[in-house]
């Protein structure tokens, strides 16, 4: 704990302070979309919350099924429902960084990037005492400002491989849970939303696909414990 406080100390002081070398250009440096492995393994992941009704529902079903996800959450969300934010990690889940407001990405500088990633940080690391190690762009947006601010930050880059676009509203469970189970390998990552809209349907589809992929032969992981797989 008292190393967690020496790190939210030190962002205080200086978190949108940009190093000097992340204005240059980084191409080793790519986003996570997946990875190839002959495991059955996937990681369900989770963006946009905490969310006071939509995030329990979630982790009951998440819960009652024994799954460990990755949420990405909003620092700005963090900050309004810090409760809902310690369920998730008392439930042991994994927390990833999803900034703090759910900017576009595409209009703002690298510098912009990089304290909002560093203000989102700090709301989980005050709430918490975590500190996250994944990162998730809004909307998945890339560009060199975002990858160069990212890897400023420290951060892994995750996006994801299989998008039910749960967040429309004419995606019914059915429809999600199907889109999911005809395009899902072993290695894929599965964006979700517990935030930012109505998941009721989310909720729905979770606990249909969480059955099928099990009877299926696929066992859920984080993404930290999916990485892991390919090393």
């Amino acid at each position: 704990m008292l190393l967690a406080w020496l790190v939210i100390a030190a962002c205080l002081l200086g978190y949108a302070a940009l190093p000097v070398q992340a204005g240059t250009s980084h191409l080793t440096y790519e986003p996570i979309h997946r990875i190839d492995t002959k495991k059955k393994v996937v990681a369900l992941t989770f963006d946009d919350g905490p969310d006071a009704t939509y995030t329990p529902k979630i982790l009951e079903v998440l819960h009652q099924n024994k799954v460990p996800a990755t949420f990405f959450v909003l620092g700005s969300q963090v900050d309004k429902y810090p409760k809902v934010m310690q369920w998730i990690t008392k439930a042991g889940h994994e927390i990833g960084n999803h900034g703090y407001d759910h900017h576009d990405l595409n209009k703002l500088t690298e510098q912009e990037v990089y304290d909002d990633i560093k203000h989102g940080e700090l709301s989980i690391l005050r709430t918490t005492g975590i500190l996250a190690q994944n990162y998730r762009p809004p909307g998945g947006v890339m560009t060199h400002d975002v990858m160069n601010a990212v890897q400023a930050c420290g951060y892994d880059l995750i996006l994801w491989s299989i998008d039910p676009r749960d967040w429309s509203l004419r995606r019914t469970a059915s429809v999600i849970a199907k889109s999911v189970k005809s395009n899902v390998s072993s290695g894929d990552i599965i964006l979700f939303h517990d935030g930012g809209l109505n998941q009721k349907q989310t909720v729905a589809a979770l606990r249909d696909l969480i059955k099928h992929l099990r009877a299926q032969g696929y066992r859920f992981v984080t993404v930290s414990e999916l990485l892991d797989e390919a090393k």
